[in-house]
């Protein structure tokens, strides 16, 4: 993951379009972290004796109290400056996006929404900084499975469709990826450190974890909507992996 965190909420501090020419320029010890994209210009963060290379398309995470000196052609970047509730990593970052294009719209709609501050700005520009994370994290772990075997993630995409359906199988995942079961299985978990079939009731569970404390339906409703024939089975499976009976959740 980018960030290697989730579920975290952001205050949006500012956001600045900014625009200059070549310079070289040591940065000021800020309390807040910086999201920035480069739509134009190359440029160099050294800091103690690492040099990241940063060119344009690229985004780049600057963490709070990050000091840095900046060594760049003349360029023009989109930044972010926001705090959060959760501890980010400590150390600068720099994503490479397939299609810059589509990034650079998405910080120049949250610029836009930040300087008009139009009624109820603060959650269209928290809404837009989630829609970029979202996607750099997606991104990532779809080149990361890619570069090794662009099938498991198909077969990711497959169960996050029919991880309610029953007849879902990982025999019928493996023949979709063209190889043996036992093949399958090894590649999955060598990707996601989870079997196939944990993965998959990992997915039932959280989804009737939901239901049942949503108070909508029945446990047998329930069971039968999340991939379960039998409700008997499906109140063990919940015991089982919550150490409670589903009338628990219901209860809350």
């Amino acid at each position: 993951m980018f960030f290697k965190t989730s579920d975290f909420a952001i205050e949006t501090l500012s956001v600045f379009e900014l625009e200059w020419s070549a310079k070289v320029q040591d940065s000021d010890v800020r309390p807040y972290h910086a999201l920035s994209f480069r739509v134009k210009g190359n440029a160099k963060f050294i800091h103690e004796k690492e040099v990241l290379f940063v060119k344009t398309g690229e985004i780049v995470f600057v963490p709070a109290f990050y000091t840095y000196t900046l060594d760049c052609e003349a360029e023009k970047v989109i930044v972010i400056h926001f705090k959060t509730n959760k501890n980010l990593p400590e150390s600068i970052k720099k994503f490479s996006p397939d299609s810059p294009l589509y990034y650079e719209k998405l910080f120049h709609r949250l610029f836009l929404a930040y300087i008009k501050k139009g009624v109820g700005f603060e959650h269209e520009c928290q809404s837009l900084f989630h829609k970029i994370i979202m996607n750099i994290e997606r991104e990532t772990a779809a080149n990361r499975i890619k570069s090794n075997n662009s099938g498991i993630l198909q077969a990711i995409e497959t169960i996050h469709e029919h991880f309610t359906n029953p007849e879902l199988t990982v025999a019928q995942l493996a023949k979709n990826c063209n190889v043996s079961e036992t093949y399958f299985r090894r590649l999955f978990k060598r990707h996601c450190n989870q079997t196939p079939l944990q993965y998959i009731n990992e997915l039932r569970l959280k989804y009737a974890v939901e239901l049942l404390e949503s108070r909508y339906y029945t446990v047998s409703e329930i069971a039968e909507q999340c991939g379960f024939s039998n409700p008997y089975y499906f109140s063990l499976f919940i015991k089982q992996h919550t150490g409670s009976p589903p009338s628990a959740f219901i209860k809350k």
